[in-house]
């Protein structure tokens, strides 16, 4: 049977040191840059960038069960070696740690790796219907308004999701959620909608929609929430569903629409639809410039 003492040693063993040496983290440079760490078979496992390398690589050779997370400590387990690249300044090392993360994909990096898979907004606005897609491809025929790209699984499809039953209760005069398109109340947001537009409701404007998702302008949550108010709706059982999409809409608007829309005007931009494999860049150029 393991001697209790023995199995807490083991647990808190931290293998760096003696697989890379001593020398190599007193060696290490305090300027800027990234690193890549390597398994046994010379695998790629981690890129990450530090604003000094030493202090950055040293938080690994400290780490013990308990204090760093489980993620942390199964890298450090399996790392074999380290490698590091200087850079001029932090904003070079966020860029090309991008680069890196883009082009290897290692298997412990999840941010960043699949630009690819964020998402576009489109609608189109048409007779009597406004029809909304979902997707990560932007929308060939002009006739549609496109608007991304946007960072975030869960907060896209959450605010869109919140939306689409925003404007089916505003549009169609719901008074309870047990009146709404079984589509509209899943967990997964619907990614190709129509939704039919009653003559007599003008309550969705092309103008104010577009201005949302391109976070120019949040106009539309004052006029949806005044006709919320009209209706006496806020403190009905329904109220609570509205006000959770509206917050959910709203924090979509200040973490999607509004950075993207910052990224545009600082840059000087010339089309307000950012490239997917654009953005996290951006996101650093506008962070530290």
């Amino acid at each position: 049977m393991r001697n209790p003492d023995q199995q807490r040693l083991f647990e808190n063993y931290n293998p760096l040191e003696d697989r890379l040496g001593a020398d190599f983290f007193g060696d290490l440079p305090t300027e800027p840059g990234i690193y890549k760490m390597f398994g046994r078979d010379g695998s790629l496992l981690y890129i990450g960038k530090a604003k000094n390398l030493r202090n950055r690589l040293f938080t690994y050779r400290r780490a013990k069960v308990g204090k760093a997370s489980r993620k942390t400590i199964r890298l450090i387990r399996m790392v074999h070696n380290i490698e590091f690249e200087l850079c001029k300044d932090e904003k070079e090392a966020l860029l090309q740690e991008n680069r890196l993360i883009r082009q290897h994909r290692p298997e412990f990096n999840h941010a960043k790796k699949s630009p690819e898979t964020y998402y576009f907004v489109h609608f189109q606005l048409k007779g009597d219907s406004l029809r909304f897609k979902l997707n990560m491809k932007q929308e060939s025929q002009n006739t549609w308004q496109t608007f991304g790209a946007f960072k975030g699984h869960l907060i896209v499809r959450k605010a869109l999701g919140g939306l689409l039953r925003l404007l089916y209760i505003a549009v169609h005069q719901v008074d309870s959620p047990h009146h709404l398109p079984p589509v509209l109340v899943k967990n997964l947001t619907p990614l190709n909608y129509r939704l039919p537009l009653p003559k007599k409701e003008n309550i969705v404007e092309r103008e104010l929609l577009a201005n949302l998702f391109e976070g120019s302008s949040d106009q539309f949550f004052d006029l949806i929430l005044d006709h919320f108010q009209k209706r006496e709706l806020l403190d009905r059982y329904i109220g609570k569903l509205i006000l959770e999409d509206l917050e959910t809409n709203r924090l979509f608007y200040e973490k999607c629409c509004l950075r993207n829309n910052q990224i545009v005007e600082q840059l000087q931009l010339g089309s307000s639809v950012i490239p997917q494999h654009k953005l996290d860049d951006y996101l650093i150029e506008i962070a530290l410039d």
